[in-house]
């Protein structure tokens, strides 16, 4: 009996043994160690071959939806950390952290690479004196994985230290819960990525309408070395949940702070969930994912493995940054100038490479042939696929950034703080547009590589390398584009100038 079809995928429900013909497979009744929850699943299931080449995959069947401890969320690097409210309107007036050395090269006083704060992003990336001309018509969203739970108490403490004219304006977001998703607003459930995401946002675009999207239940899943048990994110739940909107409620950016090893990720159900990206960008949806906190794969030589049961040494890029219908952001540190993250000092370092799945799209074909011919030639060959679309695209800051989470300031590092960040700047200039009632950006990636990258609107980052796998520098940052920064930091006056018009 089919119970939902939403154009996407149909649901339907039928007796253990129609499924058993259905699928030429058998199902047994499994008993979770911990929690005794039994549930009926298979391991394997087959398809006809004309049936299969319409199908991309089958959920329900094979994987086993539980509460899982995430691999990667924003990496706390110090916590109780100590820190004053600035004063006036957003304007750093005494902040009692030690500010950075020199500030005579334009690098704003209220930055300090040691702790950084939201009015010093601001400043840094030139938002601060834009004030959003339509914030109840733009619209942010924040994807929520993994229980993980957005305090509204963690982001008004945030607020009240870092961004006073938003708490003074009781600024908030809307919680939305998805497929069992998470919301217990007792302060000791708070989370550090859901805190980081949300204050990193609300800080850089209040008040524009903020959403935070927690989705519960788990994805198939294929096991690596780095990744033994299931820590996936059910992306599809959340994107199906979005496409069925009507257009005046989707959002206009989508920041998205997971991500997985892209071979943990079986093939089917990551193309199929990286066309409902595509859907959401011809939609107007702009989509944000980080590319990852491991440089080009496990600090570990030995996680580094192909997960075919060939164990062939390999680097691991991360999904869904290797979509190609995702616009993926690195992480940099310091400011004078900016480099890449490093494990040392951000406890994280910032991830890029080239997919296994997909082909490398025409749009980024001149910069990527570039990279790869002026410093990569032969270097890590048979590690990495040349012919892969390379990510990232851009990056951000995402180093120490002060945040809030279960009552106390902590110093938390990520690629997963450099994506919310990049996003709320693209959030302003979707609302400068939406205010000359002019469509919103949507899928950015063209645009990135065929304009906006030559263009002086972004900040080149040639410091730096994504380490990982046993290697002493993996890729390296370079002039243009590169698979650890991509173009760049944002310039949002000089980005804003670029696309009013278009």
């Amino acid at each position: 009996m089919i119970e939902e079809s939403n154009g996407h995928s149909i649901v339907i429900r039928v007796p253990v043994h129609k499924a058993k013909r259905m699928l030429n497979t058998e199902f047994s009744v499994f008993e979770h160690r911990s929690t005794r929850e039994m549930v009926v699943r298979t391991t394997e299931y087959r398809l006809p071959r004309d049936v299969a080449d319409h199908i991309d995959f089958i959920g329900g069947t094979t994987y086993f939806s539980t509460l899982h401890t995430m691999r990667r969320p924003g990496k706390t690097v110090q916590k109780n950390v100590k820190i004053s409210p600035i004063q006036d309107h957003g304007r750093v007036s005494k902040v009692k952290i030690a500010h950075s050395k020199a500030k005579d090269s334009g690098v704003p006083t209220s930055c300090n690479s040691s702790q950084v704060t939201s009015i010093c992003l601001r400043e840094l990336y030139g938002t601060v004196d834009y004030k959003p001309q339509a914030p109840t018509k733009t619209h942010i969203g924040i994807a929520g994985f993994l229980g993980e739970v957005a305090n509204y108490e963690d982001l008004n403490k945030f607020l009240k230290y870092q961004r006073p004219d938003a708490y003074r304006g009781k600024a908030t977001f809307d919680y939305v819960t998805i497929n069992g998703g998470t919301n217990n607003q007792s302060l000791d459930a708070s989370t550090g990525e859901a805190a980081l995401d949300v204050q990193t946002v609300v800080g850089v675009t209040w008040p524009v309408r903020t959403s935070f999207y927690s989705v519960g239940g788990s994805p198939p899943f294929k096991k690596d070395e780095f990744t033994p048990t299931n820590t996936n994110e059910p992306y599809l739940q959340l994107l199906e949940h979005l496409l069925q909107l009507e257009d005046h409620e989707l959002p206009d950016v989508l920041t998205i702070s997971y991500g997985d090893d892209e071979q943990t990720v079986p093939e089917r159900y990551a193309r199929h969930v990286c066309k409902l990206f595509a859907a959401l960008g011809l939609r107007g949806v702009s989509v944000f994912d980080s590319s990852g906190d491991e440089g080009v794969g496990g600090s570990d030589e030995s996680q580094c493995v192909t997960n075919d049961g060939q164990n062939k040494t390999t680097f691991l890029p991360e999904f869904p940054a290797t979509c190609p219908y995702v616009t993926s952001v690195g992480a940099v540190k310091d400011f004078d100038p900016e480099r890449v993250t490093t494990k040392k000092f951000s406890n994280i370092v910032s991830g890029g490479g080239f997919s296994n799945y997909f082909s490398r799209p025409s749009y980024q074909d001149e910069a990527v042939v570039n990279y790869l011919t002026m410093y990569q030639g032969t270097h890590y060959h048979g590690l990495y696929n040349p012919r892969g679309r390379g990510f990232p695209d851009v990056s951000a800051q995402g180093s120490r950034f002060v945040i809030s989470v279960d009552g106390d300031f902590e110093l938390i590092s990520g690629t997963s703080a450099s994506t919310p960040l990049f996003a709320s700047v693209v959030t302003l200039l979707n609302d400068a547009r939406i205010a000359q009632n002019k469509a919103t950006l949507g899928f950015l990636n063209p645009l990135i590589y065929k304009r906006l990258g030559n263009s002086t609107a972004f900040n080149d980052v040639t410091l730096g390398s994504a380490r990982g796998c046993g290697t002493y520098k993996g890729f390296e940052a370079a002039e243009g584009w590169d698979p650890v920064t991509g173009f760049g930091t944002p310039h949002f006056k000089k980005l804003l100038k670029e696309v009013i018009d278009l």
